[in-house]
């Protein structure tokens, strides 16, 4: 297990800090968690966010600093349409912001620990609001959850992967938003020989500041039927 400076302190901090802010360190594996960092590239934001502006920065991809731990994580062996995986929230903590969580898969040309994550990139997982949406915090689906876990879709090509999650917080007031990142390591073995996954975006260049689900503001009385996710349709649903 590898910690940087940042983290190790960050996680010395009070814990209503770190509830406030989080990280997800552990990658979910048929249901267990893995070790911190074993298979997600560490970062060097600790457990701060980004605002808006940073959708347009390659450190949107995998956290800011995250390409200078590229070589440090174990990259897990799954099969699609059978293994389960997902990440899991810094010290089994709840998730108390509010907002949607996705996750993409981005296929590397080689070995996922060389990858930059400046290819293309499929949403493979998503969660909302409840509808009917009540406008609160409570109303998010992810809200007080601490790990988000999927099937992984028959649907995929047989390579090595970097798998984004992302959370996008909307508790700020107006149209700011907070936004949290991490990359895993995955070798998918699969016997798919079908369409490409799709649609895809590339990071950055996928999400406007002008995208419905970025100019939500929570604080104004949202719409009960507002269903706008960041980024495509999920593939390959």
């Amino acid at each position: 297990m590898h910690f940087s400076t940042v983290a190790t302190g960050a996680l010395a901090l009070a814990p209503q800090m770190a509830s406030a802010h989080f990280l997800f360190p552990h990658l979910m594996l048929n249901g267990v968690r893995t070790g911190a960092y074993e298979y997600v590239r560490e970062h060097d934001f600790g457990f701060m966010p980004h605002n808006n502006d940073w959708i347009n920065s390659p450190d949107f991809r995998c956290n800011e600093g995250s390409w200078g731990h590229r070589r440090q994580p174990k990259t897990a062996q799954v099969t699609a349409g059978r293994d389960t995986v997902g990440f899991n929230l810094h010290l089994d903590f709840d998730l108390y912001h509010p907002g949607p969580v996705t996750i993409y898969l981005s296929k590397a040309p080689g070995d996922v620990r060389d990858y930059d994550g400046s290819g293309d990139w499929f949403k493979v997982y998503q969660l909302g609001t409840k509808m009917p949406w009540n406008g609160t915090d409570q109303g998010w689906l992810t809200y007080k959850m601490k790990n988000w876990q999927f099937r992984l879709p028959a649907e995929i090509p047989a390579g090595q992967y970097l798998m984004r999650i992302e959370q996008m917080s909307v508790h700020p007031p107006y149209r700011q938003k907070e936004w949290y990142v991490q990359c895993a390591h995955l070798n998918i073995a699969s016997s798919y020989n079908g369409r490409a996954p799709g649609p895809t975006i590339r990071i950055p260049g996928g999400y406007k500041i002008s995208d419905a689900a970025i100019q939500l503001d929570s604080w104004a009385n949202p719409p009960p039927n507002f269903a706008a996710m960041p980024g495509p349709k999920q593939w390959p649903n």
